[in-house]
């Protein structure tokens, strides 16, 4: 299922189940023995909201800070990967066409297979196996001259970087918001929404639609939440633009 259908159907559950459940209330619970409670539960509504809000506020900044890690690290390393290539046109030959090709192999392989392996959280074996190879090759490298005695250096250290990224990325991957949080996020939302329960107006239509709204923008924070805590499962995450720029380069 895709995720555009999974956060519809998380909008919709909230905002019907929310009107469900004051529609249940009211039919046991008059707007008479209501309204002698309105203002002391008033105060109350005031800090759980406060209270849930901040908590909410808190993970979703979090979950997005980590969003941005991903695509970063992500952009990185296909970057670096464009730099290890266009240093490579320095060095002597079979050297040169060696590392080329181990770059066509892995960011092809990665572009192919890796990214939908991220999709459930793991990793292409054979891609693994062509950054090992890369980097083997690099620090391999004997300069022959003093253009790769300079040169050097700063593949050892793009490999280096290279390595660290492509690490980050798949963590970033694996790492998802805990079970835990989602029970306590879940549950804090259903409080705050069975609170508005307590409440009565005149006018009950009124009070639907309110509660309605109320829920229907809980649900929507929670597909925000998701679309940022699963950064390569969506189709409308991070994508492998970023690869498929440098894999054009080295076409060209």
């Amino acid at each position: 299922m895709s995720f555009l259908w999974i956060a519809s159907l998380i909008v919709l559950c909230g905002s019907l189940g929310s009107i469900a459940g004051l529609l249940w209330v009211r039919k046991f619970v008059t707007f008479e023995k209501l309204r002698p409670s309105h203002e002391v539960g008033g105060y109350l509504l005031s800090v759980v909201g406060t209270l849930y809000a901040v908590l909410l506020g808190l993970v979703v900044v979090d979950a997005m800070q980590q969003y941005q890690h991903a695509k970063c690290v992500t952009e990185t390393e296909a970057n670096t990967l464009a730099d290890i290539f266009v240093m490579a046109n320095r060095l002597h030959e079979p050297e040169r066409s060696k590392v080329q090709l181990a770059c066509r192999n892995y960011i092809g392989q990665v572009i192919s297979s890796e990214w939908s392996h991220m999709k459930c959280g793991g990793y292409c074996p054979i891609a693994r196996g062509r950054a090992v190879e890369l980097m083997t090759m690099l620090v391999a490298i004997n300069p022959e001259n003093e253009i790769e005695k300079a040169l050097y250096p700063s593949l050892v250290q793009e490999s280096s970087v290279f390595w660290q990224n492509r690490q980050s990325r798949l963590l970033s991957a694996q790492n998802h918001l805990p079970a835990f949080e989602w029970v306590v996020l879940v549950l804090g939302g259903l409080i705050v929404i069975i609170f508005t329960f307590l409440f009565g107006l005149e006018h009950f239509k009124l009070q639907v639609l309110m509660t309605g709204l109320l829920g229907t923008l809980l649900s929507l924070n929670f597909a925000l939440l998701l679309f940022f805590a699963y950064p390569f499962n969506s189709e409308l995450g991070i994508q492998a633009d970023a690869f498929r720029s440098v894999e054009d380069i080295f076409s060209n």
